[in-house]
């Protein structure tokens, strides 16, 4: 390089030297003279480019300057060399900032501009070159006249430039550019939709190879992020994402832009993780911005936004995943932010406001006042710094009332609070009424208010809370998960009231767009984490809507669209369409054809935060957005014709009822208003009022069975005592079955619990120990199902009691002894429970298949079997339910998980039964998640198992065997159908609950148990964790 540099700076000084010789040999005024004049004008002025020499500039300025006084006026050239002076005169102004040669460069194109016809071949040019001085001066002093003026002269020089020049796309970006410089002054979307025609066109026209493409691009994504942020657009928050990829594509590695696209894509894909939750977009970004930040040298006067953007995202990742090494990593690149950035450079706001929030964060995780203190007052400096007119100042203005919040609630400060509200104020009046981040303002002043109500019971303070919420709900543009939020709190505050139809028409909406914050597109952990922030919403608006007088129909059906949204997802998209297929052929294709491609779990997409491969990654992102719009769209088509309105709706009233034929369905809602049983039955719903059911009894027993580690105590009778008299007996009385079975012919009740309760165990609900018959297990048998929908989704998919597969395989897994396991690593009983299971399979008709115990090949296996046995363990994980899993021998690598089942599709040849033999295989420990029923017994059934049988907590080994044995005798004898499941599970349970009681009277009868002995779990009730779900 430097070879090739020296080489050039010889080309340029010897026509230099030459060009002086001849100037110097040609008199003043004489004609000739003006020729050398101007060449050395032309040498001079390429020379600074190459040494950066100001005196190499300022000796051009004045030979060009020489060049103009010597000109006639009428010369051809003289506009030409006129456009020459203004543009060596600019360059010291980029250098150095110099306002006066800006302003002589204004001047002189202004003059020539004047002097000139309106066809004069360089017009264009000149015009061209007056846009970027007068955007360079509005830069410099603000003067909106400056920006006015730029953009009406890049229209000219547009106008002036023909459709097939070769400047026209560059003339294009300039008036683009511009156009989005005055929206973010002015927010006038006629110049932000300008902005982006504008950008398009002049991208259009660019050639993939050209050397500008790559800026070109990050303007037009720039513009569409920004369009994005003003409506809330989410085709174009995707656009941008992919338009600012294809920039990072067209910049080679040693571009010195390079690190510039790398950041806008940082910024575009960081913008929409906020929107959707998708933590490839985040991962992928903090991987972006950290190369773009390792590129960027020390004294890069971009470094700072760069390290700005990086800390953002950072903060993005730390606020969901709460990790302390992005926690200390935020606060570090933030301070470096800081100091990078002189005191008086537009960008310090920015920088300081990232970094006070990141303070802030730590001042949370750590209860540091000093950095709480601290981030109010850089903060302050931030909102000091921002112009009135800026976009940012609102947000910004918004963070610093949450901070002060935030110190008032640590000190007790008034002083804090009230300023807090002031400045709370100040961000909704700056923020216009259809900007989608103003609802995030009103949210952050509704808290602020309900803070101060509760410290000076102020009415006003009230109804502001309220009024500031349903404001903020109806910023149609605003993100779903901020809408949902505000219209909950808004609803809560109304029921406060008893204002049940206000609150309740907020919940309805709200539930409705429940699916919006769980898009397909998304990974399912994405979808648990923004679905655990609404925990209860559906139970709270079923609640509302009975106490607002709707019918039970009516409330139901919110329960249904606000539950089980994860698993309705997949439900859809792997339904039952024989009655689409011959009468819309194409249209159940087409289905067909997007649900394959939709149905490939997001997880398995290339790792965005692997550095190769980045662009197959977006190009396979792209597509699960563009191939879920498509289905969307097609769903749409679908309902459009006759006789398919309600294609994949929830349930009707006529499909709830007919899903109660010929067994009732009991759905337990609980909220803290009040607590019913809605029961369907083949010929009606209706609402039974559980008024001895509180949500805070339920909640505390759940949380007092999670502590003693979701095992059998002695305090489980009293639990289950409990249940019966406040749940089921009153719900099996209103239902008929009010007395105790004799013989076989059993009733069934489907029991779907919701919130907590769907962790204790209503099936096995009753007085057991004194025998009277006042128990669940003497009424009715019993099965569960996580949803209505769910319920209706197992029985469309193989219709028939009997069920005829094309495999006759049973798959039998005994774990034995599960390696790394430090507490109960052996299972004596596994082996023989599956021996046992071995010599029952004739009569079952199926061939017993013992695989290798790896993770690959059980899934690999569960392909083509019939019946899936597992005795081993199971773990629960309370932090990420979909990591639920069976353990194999490779389970410490590669466990088997909920997830990984969830996504295993077995619907073109379900098989009958998955039984799991295993501890807590039906439990769902995460709280937030409990509407969404994540666990292992729920995945199989979505994997297309018809039946599957599992525990709510640890199980005996010993008795493992005895259940097992009954259930599989009972299909042996009766065929395998879906009611002999029922029944030998059923079967198997009493048998084991008769057994606890005769040995719980006997001792309680010899005396001889002492309270010590009840505590070790000798007389535990081993028989309540096993159920059945199914259809």
């Amino acid at each position: 390089m430097a070879v090739d540099r020296t080489r050039t700076m010889e080309y340029l000084d010897q026509p230099i030297e030459a060009t002086t010789m001849a100037m110097d040999a040609t008199p003043q005024g004489h004609p000739d003279r003006f020729a050398p004049s101007n060449n050395l004008r032309t040498w001079l002025g390429g020379r600074p480019e190459r040494t950066g020499s100001m005196g190499d500039l300022s000796r051009a300025v004045d030979v060009a300057d020489k060049a103009v006084g010597i000109t006639p006026q009428d010369h051809p050239d003289r506009a030409g060399m006129m456009t020459s002076l203004a543009v060596l005169l600019g360059r010291p102004f980029e250098r150095t900032g110099s306002m006066d040669t800006l302003n002589l460069a204004i001047d002189i194109t202004d003059m020539t501009l004047d002097d000139e016809t309106e066809d004069h071949p360089d017009q264009a040019a000149m015009l061209k070159d007056l846009t970027t001085w007068l955007g360079m001066r509005f830069l410099r002093t603000g003067s909106m006249d400056d920006l006015n003026r730029a953009i009406d002269v890049a229209g000219k020089a547009v106008d002036a430039t023909p459709e097939d020049h070769p400047d026209r796309a560059a003339t294009l970006h300039s008036l683009g550019t511009w156009l989005g410089t005055r929206f973010e002054r002015t927010e006038s979307m006629d110049d932000l939709n300008c902005a982006v025609d504008v950008a398009d066109e002049a991208i259009g026209i660019t050639p993939q190879d050209h050397p500008h493409r790559p800026s070109r691009l990050i303007n037009l994504g720039i513009f569409l992020g920004r369009r994005f942020r003003r409506t809330g657009s989410i085709d174009d928050l995707n656009r941008a994402v992919d338009v600012a990829d294809k920039a990072v594509d067209a910049t080679p590695e040693d571009h010195p832009d390079r690190e510039h696209t790398l950041n806008n894509l940082g910024i575009q894909l960081g913008t929409r993780f906020k929107r959707t939750g998708s933590m490839d977009d985040l991962n992928r970004a903090i991987n972006i911005a950290n190369k773009a930040v390792d590129i960027t040298t020390q004294h890069d006067a971009d470094r700072a936004s760069m390290l700005t953007n990086l800390g953002a995202l950072l903060s993005m990742r730390f606020e969901r995943t709460r990790s302390i090494d992005d926690l200390n990593r935020g606060v570090d690149v933030a301070e470096k932010a800081v100091d990078a950035t002189p005191e008086d450079h537009p960008y310090q706001a920015n920088t300081l406001y990232n970094l006070g929030s990141w303070l802030s964060y730590r001042s949370e995780r750590t209860g540091s006042m000093d950095d709480l203190n601290r981030a109010v007052d850089v903060v302050n400096k931030a909102v000091d710094a921002t112009p009135q007119h800026d976009h940012n100042r609102a947000y910004r203005l918004t963070t610093l009332g949450a901070t002060l919040g935030r110190r008032s609630e640590r000190t007790g400060s008034m002083d804090d609070l009230n300023r807090a509200i002031d400045v709370a104020n100040k961000a909704v009046d700056a923020t216009p009424q259809d900007r989608p981040d103003r609802a995030d303002c009103l949210n952050n002043l509704g808290v602020l208010l309900g803070m101060r109500y509760l410290r000076t019971s102020l009415k006003d303070d009230l109804n502001r809370v309220v009024s500031s919420y349903k404001e903020g709900w109806n910023c149609r543009a605003a993100s779903p998960s901020i809408r949902i939020d505000l219209a909950r709190r808004a609803a809560g505050l109304l029921a406060a009231k008893s204002h049940w139809e206000e609150s309740s028409q907020l919940l309805q909406e709200a539930v409705k767009l429940l699916p919006a914050v769980s898009p397909r597109v998304l990974q399912h952990t994405d979808k648990q984490h923004m679905l655990a922030d609404f925990a209860g919403l559906a139970s709270m608006a079923a609640a509302t809507a009975l106490n607002a007088g709707e019918e039970p129909y009516h409330a139901l059906q919110l329960l249904e669209r606000g539950r089980d949204v994860i698993a309705g997802l997949l439900m859809e998209m792997r339904g039952d369409i024989s009655e689409l297929e011959p009468k819309h052929p194409g249209l159940a294709n087409k289905f067909k054809a997007l649900r394959d491609e939709l149905d490939k779990p997001a997880d398995a997409l290339t790792s965005p935060i692997s550095n190769s491969d980045t662009p197959s990654w977006e190009s396979q992102a792209k597509r699960r957005h563009e191939v879920d719009r498509e289905f969307n769209d097609l769903i749409g088509e679908i309902r459009a014709q006759p006789g398919f309105a309600n294609f994949l709706l929830p349930p009707t009233t006529e499909k709830l009822m007919a899903a109660a034929d010929p067994d009732p369905i009991v759905v337990v809602n609980l909220s803290s208003y009040r607590c019913d049983a809605f029961l369907i039955e083949r010929d009606k719903i209706r609402v039974l009022k559980l008024p001895g059911l509180t949500l805070k009894d339920v909640q505390e027993r759940a949380r007092n069975l999670r502590l003693s580690g979701s095992a059998a105590t002695f305090r489980t009778t009293p639990m289950l005592e409990w249940l019966w008299d406040a749940i089921c007996r009153p719900v099996l009385d209103t239902l008929g079955l009010d007395t105790p079975v004799s013989g076989d012919n059993w009733p069934r009740v489907w029991w779907i619990p919701t919130g907590s309760l769907s962790q204790l165990p209503l099936h096995a609900a009753g007085r057991h120990t004194q025998r009277l018959g006042e128990t669940v297990l003497d009424r009715v048998m019993s099965s569960y199902a996580s949803s209505v929908k769910a319920l209706l989704y197992g029985r469309r998919q193989q219709g028939g009691s009997s069920i005829e597969s094309k495999s006759n395989r049973a798959l039998l897994v005994a774990m034995r002894q599960t390696p790394g396991l430090t507490k109960n690593g052996i299972l004596p009983f596994a082996w023989d429970e599956v021996e046992m299971l071995n010599r029952l399979c004739p009569s079952l008709g199926v061939d017993p298949i013992a695989p290798a115990l790896r993770k690959d090949v059980v899934l690999h296996h569960l392909q083509s079997c019939r019946i899936f046995h597992f005795a081993g363990h199971g773990r629960s994980d309370p932090m990420e339910p979909s990591r639920s899993c069976l353990l194999l021998d490779d389970w410490e690598t590669d466990p088997l998980t909920a997830g990984d089942l969830r996504d295993h599709k077995l619907y073109e040849n379900p098989p009958f039964l998955a039984y799991l033999s295993a501890c807590s295989t039906g439990a769902n420990e995460a709280e937030k998640l409990a509407d969404e029923g994540i666990h292992l017994v729920s995945a199989f059934r979505l994997a297309g198992f018809r039946h599957v049988v599992g525990t709510l907590w640890e199980v005996s080994d010993r008795h493992c065997v005895d259940v097992a044995r009954v259930l599989y005798k009972t299909m042996g004898d009766e065929g395998m159908t879906d009611v002999a499941v029922c029944r030998g599970l059923h079967r198997a349970v009493r048998a084991l609950r008769d057994e606890w009681v005769e040995t719980e009277q006997a001792v309680r009868i010899a005396e001889v148990v002492s309270i010590k002995t009840r505590e070790l779990g000798l007389t535990n009730p081993y028989w309540v964790p096993y159920i059945h779900f199914g259809v």
